[in-house]
């Protein structure tokens, strides 16, 4: 009797904490208001020095446009660009 209850509500469970914990969309990353800690910590083939690079361009030119003219700034490729493409916006 307990085994017709529990495993009733054992597959409820797991499969509610799947839709909560598995199905939330990725975060982007606002490369025209990111810090350079959060851009360092968040993207890939991006360190300290090229976020630094990043925030200090975004601050001579003003914001980017696209993603695409992050590769202006140096040390950023395509290659960059490319991997990161999913996660990060110029808004």
């Amino acid at each position: 009797m307990i085994r017709k209850f529990v495993t009733p509500l054992l597959i409820a469970i797991f499969s509610f904490s799947s839709l909560v914990y598995g199905e939330l969309p990725p975060v982007k990353i606002n490369i025209n208001t990111a810090t350079a800690k959060i851009l360092d910590k968040e993207l890939k083939y991006v360190g300290e020095v090229i976020a630094e690079r990043i925030v200090t361009y975004r601050k001579k030119h003003g914001k980017f446009t696209s993603i695409e003219e992050l590769t202006y700034v140096r040390g950023v490729g395509k290659k960059v660009v490319s991997e990161n493409k999913n996660h990060i916006v110029a808004q």
